[in-house]
């Protein structure tokens, strides 16, 4: 099962061969993961973002 852990983990060494036209957006979403993984948010594609606290 994919978590959001090893998927930061894969985006970290993905950003090592990234071109750097795309870093600003790559790091952008590693850290949405990384302030969801800080959340609680265990699954982010099956949270009910509706439900956390605004």
């Amino acid at each position: 099962m994919m978590t959001t852990e090893k998927a930061l983990t894969a985006l970290k060494h993905i950003k090592t061969y990234c071109n750097a036209a795309q870093l600003v957006e790559l790091d952008y979403v590693i850290e949405v993961l990384e302030k969801l993984e800080k959340a609680g948010v265990q699954d982010p594609l099956s949270a009910d973002f509706k439900l956390l606290a605004k």
